[in-house]
């Protein structure tokens, strides 16, 4: 595996690749994403392409790791909400806030290769200088150990929140956080 790759913003034209790796991530690892396999096929080319419009709003970002054949190796993105994201259920609000989503990087392309790394630098610098913020929060299922394990190597910790999310309260998730910038450079 080459350790070269590029890093991408999508546009809405990028619409079909869009979809393509999402439906690898979902493939990939269910329990990391709040739809199906089957509910990402069943979305038609107009729904992926509103999904891809949002990846460049002002409030919503997304970035995706080329491969130098150009294929999409992975992708991340990260959104401005209100209080925590309304996929999840809490009773006490928060303020506003990043929230990192969509997190995926091809198995053969995880570990030493860096594009996880570059990823998370690129949406953190996204939240950072572009938005003005310096936290980035997610959610991650209690049951994903491995992710668990990839965020607190990269320098998030848990808050102490536990949420449900809003179409599956048996599905605990996780908050995390991480001050901007990454490392305390």
């Amino acid at each position: 595996m080459p350790a070269d790759f590029t890093l991408y913003r999508p546009s809405e034209d990028d619409w079909a690749a869009v979809r393509d790796l999402r439906v690898r991530a979902v493939t990939d690892t269910p329990i990391a994403f709040l739809e199906s396999r089957e509910q990402a096929l069943a979305v038609d080319e107009e729904g992926w392409r509103v999904r891809s419009r949002r990846n460049r709003e002002d409030d919503g970002t997304h970035v995706v790791a080329v491969a130098p054949d150009g294929r999409w190796i992975g992708g991340m993105g990260a959104f401005i909400s209100d209080g925590p994201p309304p996929y999840v259920v809490r009773g006490e609000p928060a303020g506003r806030r990043a929230n990192l989503v969509g997190v995926f990087v091809d198995p053969e392309w995880r570990g030493g290769a860096g594009v996880t790394d570059a990823l998370l630098a690129a949406v953190a610098e996204w939240v950072e200088h572009d938005r003005g913020m310096s936290q980035l929060h997610l959610h991650v299922s209690a049951q994903n150990d491995r992710a668990l394990r990839s965020y607190e190597k990269r320098g998030f910790h848990a808050t102490g929140f536990v949420d449900v999310l809003a179409d599956d309260p048996d599905d605990k998730q996780v908050e995390m956080v991480a001050t901007l910038p990454l490392g305390g450079a």
